[in-house]
């Protein structure tokens, strides 16, 4: 026995030690991902002259058209597309073409850092710093080596898409909102007017409906033996226990034969 606890205290110990060593290496290999699929893409804008960031947006709005097609019918996804339109064609024509191109750019990324698992730690918040810095520094003055009519209306998409699926949370938060809260307003009635049912019952069953409700309480906090042992105790049968077919009439009835 002295040697089996050994062995599995040897085993246990390197177990624990991968585990740290597999999280600080995933996220180091997940954020150097990061920063390569960046390069990678400013690269391709400067070797093409086309922003292709703003294509993200573009797949994700065609995800959310088809989601919402399956999902909630045709009438809700023609109605999300004209929203999308109306809100692409307001940032086209409102925001100037500088702004507009440092917006939608450092929205993109700092976006698709934000859909890791790590959230807001101190890598993230490096990474959005170095993406708003190379945008404000090199490329929110640089817009003579971009075909700037092709690209900004994916720019303004890359606006107008976020701030209808916002839009479109928003909601969806305050309507859960008001669910919770009708449904707490229906339990509290609820509750009143089985306050006032057993209120009205006999003093007898009151009591049992007291017991009953203290031996389950009882029976929760303890394990299945000691619930058993507390439910025969105030009178009831165990559950692990089958009933006997010896019932008193059976034998009465056999004596009287």
């Amino acid at each position: 026995m002295k040697r089996r606890n050994a062995d599995c205290s040897k085993l246990r110990r390197p177990l624990k030690r991968n585990r740290i060593t597999e999280g600080i290496y995933g996220s180091t290999f997940l954020y150097l991902k990061f920063l390569v699929v960046w390069a990678l893409v400013l690269l391709a804008d400067f070797v093409l002259e086309f922003r292709f960031e703003y294509l993200w947006p573009f797949w994700l709005f065609i995800r959310s058209v088809y989601d919402s097609f399956r999902y909630q019918g045709l009438a809700f996804s023609v109605f999300f597309v004209c929203v999308a339109f109306t809100s692409n064609i307001i940032c086209l024509l409102f925001i100037p073409i500088q702004w507009l191109f440092f917006a939608a750019s450092t929205y993109v990324w700092v976006q698709y850092v934000w859909h890791t698992e790590r959230g807001v730690c101190l890598p993230t918040v490096s990474l959005w710093i170095l993406f708003v810095y190379i945008e404000a520094a090199i490329r929110f003055k640089d817009l003579k080596n971009f075909h700037v009519d092709l690209c900004r209306p994916f720019a303004a998409h890359c606006i107008g898409y976020p701030v209808v699926t916002l839009g479109f949370g928003f909601k969806s938060y305050v309507s859960y909102k008001m669910r919770l809260r009708k449904q707490k307003e229906v339990q509290k009635e609820n509750e009143f007017y089985m306050q006032l049912l057993q209120q009205a019952l006999p003093p007898e069953q009151q009591m049992l409906q007291k017991q009953e409700k203290e031996a389950e309480e009882a029976a929760k906090g303890l394990p299945d033996m000691d619930s058993s042992i507390l439910i025969h105790h105030n009178g009831g049968i165990p559950a692990n226990k089958k009933l006997s077919t010896t019932l008193p009439e059976i034998e009465y009835r056999k004596k009287k034969k």
